[in-house]
């Protein structure tokens, strides 16, 4: 639901797509809840959205680790125990997990077994559209997202005929922690808070959802029913945040001359400015973004500082796009873009700010040689983290997604539907907060560690978290 669950509605009623879902965690933050919250996942997947079971992969990783560091930030096969106490991927009864399945064994849980299943996975689906959760607040979301990038990046080097659309979601922002405002009249479209990150307007996509996903009848949504569905995270009572009007994501090109490039540079590791990431994290348990290598820039000592960039075929470019990063107030980075035509186009002093600087100019045709010279270079920029080579100038949506874009709410504001909307809130509001003073029981399992294994008797417990909320 987090990462688009109205437009993989529409995906899965559509008779031009197979929809695969693929898990990469399997909940279990709480040793037990992780079963469980897979059969939910199941559940509302192949009896509401009527996605074929085979169709789900798990790739079977833990939710959180043990210890002081994410399996993300970790090196080699160094395997790490999960929060759930298991070292290995699994799956359920009647389903078990990708590796399993594919291989006749478990992975460890390690960082090249991750990434080994997940590229595998993408390799073999092949989608023609991506939608992944993007850099949020959650460690495991943050995880997620980079190894998806670094993935992909690799998927587009190894294989040039494949160019699927990418799209990104935050789970987070603008969704689980979203605006409450689904009663709101006239309704709003999704409000995002997230700061500082890469994109930047042209890459947003803004999906309006199909009827059924932005009913202003809230018992009638049907991603509220779906969320109804998730007893464990009681996911029904984040319903006013999590449904809008639209669903905003976030555009990938993957359309990059520079994947099928050859690439050199005077000094420094020019593989960054291809990887597909436009950042990467040093510790993703961390707040606050902690900026690992993952740029190019040239030694101090060198003296031609560029980077080579040549194709077997000659091109047609028409645009170019560079992000780099630095602190913005007291680093400088700059440089030209030499073209083999004849072309020398000036960059000036570029944003550090991690988003794109963008160039746009008389298409060049027949390229086959551009090289970047670092002019100038001043206090301590981390450097280029992508460089994109493009032959046109914006890259549009395919048909079925631009039919998709969000226009205007369809919603008649009449007295009913306003009467209707504010009993219902009200109605809701009261339900939130009674399930708050008398929660289900997989919120006092988690609580109450002794009841863990016992499905009865929870009766005195909940008195008892009743009197213990009313002393907090």
């Amino acid at each position: 639901m987090l990462v688009g669950g109205g437009l993989l509605k529409i995906f899965a009623d559509s008779a031009r797509y197979e929809v695969y879902v693929v898990f990469t965690t399997n909940g279990d933050h709480y040793a037990h809840e992780g079963e469980v919250r897979i059969r939910e996942s199941f559940h509302v997947l192949t009896k509401l959205y009527g996605i074929e079971e085979s169709h789900i992969y798990l790739l079977g990783y833990g939710n959180e680790w043990k210890g002081t560091t994410h399996l993300y930030n970790e090196t080699g096969h160094k395997v790490l125990t999960s929060l759930g106490n298991r070292r290995e991927t699994f799956g359920i009864a009647g389903h078990e997990e990708y590796r399993k399945m594919k291989s006749g064994r478990h992975s460890v849980y390690c960082r090249d077994e991750f990434k080994q299943d997940l590229q595998e996975l993408l390799e073999d689906v092949r989608a023609d559209i991506i939608m992944a959760v993007d850099y949020d607040k959650n460690p495991d979301h943050k995880a997620v997202s980079l190894m998806t990038e670094e993935c992909i990046g690799e998927l587009l080097r190894k294989m040039p005929d494949y160019r699927p659309v990418v799209l990104k979601r935050y789970g987070y922002d603008g969704v689980w922690k979203g605006k409450a405002d689904f009663f709101e009249i006239p309704r709003r479209r999704t409000l995002l808070t997230q700061e500082n990150t890469p994109y930047d307007a042209e890459d947003k996509v803004c999906i309006a959802m199909p009827p059924e996903c932005s009913t202003p009848h809230l018992r009638r949504n049907f991603l509220y029913r779906a969320a109804r569905c998730y007893r464990t995270q009681e996911a029904w009572q984040k319903a006013d945040e999590i449904i809008n009007i639209d669903e905003v994501f976030w555009k990938r090109r993957t359309d990059n001359l520079l994947y099928e490039a050859g690439i050199e540079a005077s000094s420094g590791k020019p593989e960054y400015i291809r990887d597909f990431k436009l950042f990467d994290c040093a510790d993703v348990l961390q707040k606050e973004l902690l900026i690992k290598e993952c740029a190019w820039l040239p030694d101090v000592s060198d003296q031609e500082k560029e980077i080579h960039m040549h194709f077997q075929a000659p091109k047609r470019v028409e645009r170019i796009n560079i992000y780099a990063l630095g602190r913005q107030e007291e680093d400088c980075l700059s440089g030209e873009l030499l073209f083999d035509t004849g072309m020398c186009l000036q960059t000036g002093n570029m944003c550090l700010n991690g988003k794109k600087n963008a160039f746009l100019f008389k298409a060049q045709e027949g390229v086959r040689d551009i090289r970047f010279r670092v002019n100038q270079c001043t206090g301590n920029p981390i450097g280029i983290t992508q460089i994109e080579v493009f032959s046109s100038r914006e890259d549009a949506l395919p048909e079925d997604l631009r039919q998709l874009v969000f226009e205007k709410d369809w919603l008649p504001y009449n007295g009913y539907t306003r009467m209707l909307m504010i009993i219902e809130n009200l109605v809701f509001q009261f339900r939130k907060k009674v399930s708050r003073w008398i929660p289900n029981k997989y919120v006092l399992k988690r609580r109450y560690p002794e009841l863990r294994e016992k499905e009865f008797g929870f009766f005195g417990y909940r008195i008892r978290y009743i009197r213990e909320h009313l002393k907090s």
